[in-house]
């Protein structure tokens, strides 16, 4: 399936300009722009998920499991880890998932 968008001519002339793997095709410097966008936010999530996962000692899971927010009176330090921990755990699946459809979607059309 194809879509037809539209873009000024400022973003048209930098997409132009990228020289990502030197190709001329937008789709294609669109899907690495993207593929790079992914990437950078899996990182962000799985640095966010180390951290926890070092400051608690244990998987997001165990820490679930456990109630950790309970075991610490639901102070707001852990209240708010726990929230930005799920944040973390559920962009690490949403953006692998991103990127394998991307990816598969991609290999798909060269074909």
């Amino acid at each position: 399936m194809s879509v037809t968008i539209s873009v000024s001519n400022e973003v048209a002339q930098h997409l132009e300009s990228l020289a990502l793997g030197q190709t001329g095709d937008i789709d294609t410097k669109l899907r690495l722009l993207l593929a790079a966008e992914y990437r950078r936010r899996l990182t962000h999530y799985s640095l966010t998920d180390r951290q926890f996962t070092q400051k608690y000692k244990m998987g997001f899971e165990a820490f679930e499991h456990q109630q950790l927010t309970k075991q610490h009176g639901y102070t707001w330090e852990v209240e708010s880890d726990a929230i930005d921990w799920e944040t973390a755990v559920d962009g690490i699946r949403t953006m692998q998932r991103q990127l394998d459809a991307l990816t598969r979607a991609g290999n798909h059309d060269d074909h």
